[in-house]
């Protein structure tokens, strides 16, 4: 009954936008003008559908909402034509006038387009029909035969080296004989050469000093392509003069640590061929560091690659405020210039701090504030080293507090006994992290007390990947209370998670992105991590011998398959039967994203991610914050964190849940609505499970290959994003519409806001 009157108010909903749309747009048309209400492009008598084209026409009729209703111009024809600054005129749209000036520019534009992609002999005409006060432009498109390259060869005659090096570039061009003739492959071709001349030693090269000049054969319908190279002029006391390209050597690299126009300079310090200059009695940065990211070297060609890896090595420093590059010639006379390189590096501000306050709501903690405040340094040892130290606290309105230290050290380089730099190809985009952290969370029932520490390498191999081994990442438990008083805060396994316990891991992680931040284009993102705890100690215990976990009364406590738990004695040493449990599990996950940019305005983002942790050997359940979790404002948003259980168990209210294993994946349509206001619609599928070998309590909530699609979660929902430049500010309203555990799986009813989850959020879900 609520679904049918949902439907309805829907349904009458549309029909006023739809009369409201048909008595307004009409709105403040003057005589004979006529609204553009729709562009259409037909090529050979068939509708083209090329977004591209669509692209290139200069006027587009006004935004619609499901595909026909012109809300923006309704709100902005609200008000009168006179009142400019009515707030109505502001979010909405003025209408688009049909301007025939317009429409055969943009017919032009069509024509062009067509030619550059090898229809020489194209035609576009353009008509326009008109009804009422409406008007659609057809754009009408005799393309002829597309053209095809027969020969591609360079220009030039003379045996130069540079015309060498072009020829074999050539001779690994992707422009291939036979293939249609296509202006943006020639156009890449053109940077292709260029980039690769730059490497090549010619500092001064650029793709304007190249071009392909296309020769035609109407009956053949083939192309013949010949490459130009222009000579490089000079003006020399108001003259022009003609030079030959020439190649540079790096003779000399002057790296200057202090402002470009400083003419002050006390002291130079040479280390690995660089000259280091500095104004001061001692150097301000550890000049060994920077010298391992600048790859510029006395003796070598000029590479414009090392350089592009220099100027990011050095950015990732954070300790710059401006960083320049310039090449001269010492002695331009010669068959190749020799180069003096230098670097410019302004200094930026060495200590920041950060303050955060905010009010917190936890579906088990009730109420309370929370904070924290942090302190940086970007050059503590004057090694560029980032030295972070912050402070957390929150405290709730019921007794219960949670306060933590965290000190993150991030230093420029691979800090190991090997020689890593060579093993990673001397790669410069290095770093090594060293954190530590003590927390002490308080509640009436316990005490919980952590220390946490890890050693990383953090290195990128290509632009596009990024790798970070954590040789170590030890985590230290303290548990002070009754595990068997938690049942009203946690999990059905809760008596095993919250207790003293030692996770000590080795991890890897393997993320790529070829997002282009300043370029619109499709992209994808893929991280994959593997994590392994308690392997070594496990081997170290049965060698050695080590304390076993024993009851009261002094008697081993075995695993259900018989075997021993061991246990270290870290935090009480005389009650050794007390001692620490260490972990053992493996952990792999895998995350892939692709994000399809229809335009500029809207997009499409898609999300697989799936994971497993096992856990055996010296524990037969993993750490409860080392385990998946479903729900929240980054998973599933038609549930809370934690509150999403695994598998077809029924939810409890004041439970909160984990799993072994985890399957989601999202689709989410994102668009534009008033300015730096952003909208989203959005769907989520998937769940946690148990693992059987983990898990004998609680059939329902394991793992079954031949039930698991059946016990999918499903939500949609929408959402609004502000975009305040440097942030993103998100909300999103999440309907849960199938809940396994229930009779009826499908439950379209809950979509209201009465059934709804709000979530709140910086940034995008994903």
């Amino acid at each position: 009954m609520k679904a049918t009157l949902n439907i309805r108010l829907l349904s009458f909903l549309v029909c006023i936008a739809i009369c409201f749309s048909n008595c307004t747009t009409n709105k403040h048309l003057g005589e004979k003008k006529h609204l553009l209400t729709k562009n259409r492009i037909v090529q050979d008598g068939h509708k083209v559908r090329n977004k591209e084209l669509y692209a290139l026409l200069k006027q587009k009729p006004n935004k619609k909402i499901l595909g026909f209703i012109p809300i923006y111009l309704n709100i902005y024809n609200i008000t009168s034509e006179k009142n400019e600054n009515n707030i109505f005129k502001k979010i909405g749209e003025p209408p688009v006038i049909l301007n025939h000036r317009l429409a055969r520019k943009s017919a032009t534009q069509v024509k062009l387009y067509y030619k550059n992609k090898g229809y020489f002999d194209a035609s576009v005409s353009f008509d326009v029909h008109t009804k009422k006060h409406k008007a659609k432009a057809v754009y009408s498109i005799n393309s002829g035969t597309a053209y095809k390259i027969n020969e591609v060869k360079i220009n030039q005659k003379d045996d130069s080296d540079l015309n060498k090096s072009i020829q074999k570039l050539l001779d690994k061009t992707q422009i291939k004989k036979g293939e249609t003739y296509n202006f943006k492959n020639l156009e890449n071709e053109r940077s292709r050469i260029a980039s690769q001349l730059q490497n090549q030693g010619y500092y001064q090269f650029n793709k304007e000093f190249i071009y392909f000049l296309a020769d035609t054969n109407q009956i053949k319908k083939e192309v013949n392509l010949d490459l130009v190279v222009k000579p490089f002029k000079k003006n020399e006391k108001g003259t022009i003069i003609q030079k030959d390209h020439k190649s540079g050597i790096i003779g000399l690299v002057n790296v200057h640590l202090e402002t470009k126009n400083s003419k002050t300079v006390n002291d130079t310090t040479i280390l690995q061929g660089i000259n280091f200059i500095y104004s001061t009695n001692k150097p301000p940065f550890n000049l060994k560091r920077l010298a391992e990211k600048i790859l510029l070297k006395p003796g070598i060609p000029y590479n414009k690659n090392f350089v592009d890896k220099s100027y990011q090595a050095l950015s990732e420093l954070k300790n710059f405020k401006k960083i320049s590059f310039e090449f001269s010639p010492i002695n331009p006379n010669q068959h190749d210039d020799v180069l003096i390189a230098d670097i410019y590096l302004t200094p930026g501000k060495k200590i920041a701090y950060t303050v955060e306050v905010e009010a917190t709501n936890n579906p088990e903690l009730n109420d309370g504030i929370s904070g924290s405040a942090s302190l940086s340094h970007y050059n503590i040892f004057k090694g560029a080293e980032h030295l972070q130290l912050t402070f957390k606290g929150s405290k709730n309105f019921i007794n219960t507090g949670e306060n933590g230290f965290i000190m993150n050290l991030t230093i420029p380089s691979l800090i190991s006994p090997l020689k890593l730099n060579r093993i990673l190809n001397k790669n410069s985009r290095t770093k090594t992290v060293l954190t530590a952290s003590a927390t002490k969370q308080q509640r009436p029932e316990f005490t919980r007390n952590s220390v946490t520490g890890s050693y990383t390498y953090q290195w990128k191999t290509r632009q596009n990947y990024q790798h970070k081994l954590s040789l170590f990442n030890l985590s230290y438990v303290n548990f002070q209370g009754d595990s068997a008083d938690l049942s009203n805060i946690s999990e059905y396994l809760i008596a095993k998670n919250y207790s003293s316990h030692l996770i000590p891991t080795s991890s890897y992680t393997l993320s790529f992105n070829n997002q282009n931040i300043n370029k619109l284009k499709n992209h994808s993102f893929f991280r994959i991590h593997i994590e392994s705890s308690g392997s070594i100690l496990r081997h170290l215990a049965e060698a050695f011998n080590f304390n076993q976990l024993k009851d009261d009364e002094g008697n081993p406590i075995l695993q259900e398959d018989g075997s021993p738990t061991y246990v270290l004695s870290l935090w009480d040493r005389e009650n050794k039967k007390d001692g620490i449990i260490f972990t053992q599990y493996i952990k792999t996950s895998l995350d892939y994203r692709y994000y399809w940019e229809i335009d500029k305005k809207n997009s499409l983002a898609l999300r697989t991610m799936g994971g497993i942790i096992y856990a055996y050997g010296n524990t037969e359940q993993a750490p409860f914050h080392k385990k998946f979790i479903a729900g929240g404002a980054n998973d599933l948003r038609g549930w809370q964190a934690f509150k999403r259980p695994p598998g077809t168990l029924s939810t409890t209210e004041r439970r909160l849940y984990t799993g072994g294993i985890k399957l989601i994946t999202s689709i989410e349509y994102r668009f534009n609505l008033i300015k730096k206001l952003k909208g989203a619609i959005f769907m989520d599928a998937g769940n946690i499970w148990e693992i059987s070998a983990n898990n004998s309590e609680n059939e329902a909530a394991n793992f079954k290959w031949d039930r698991f699609l059946d016990e999918i979660a499903v939500d949609v929902g929408f959402g609004l994003r502000y975009d305040f430049k440097y942030f993103i500010l998100r909300s999103d309203l999440g309907f849960a519409v199938r809940e396994p555990y229930e009779s009826k799986p499908w439950q379209w009813e809950k979509v209201k806001i009465n059934d709804s989850q709000l979530n709140i959020g910086l940034g995008y879900p994903f």
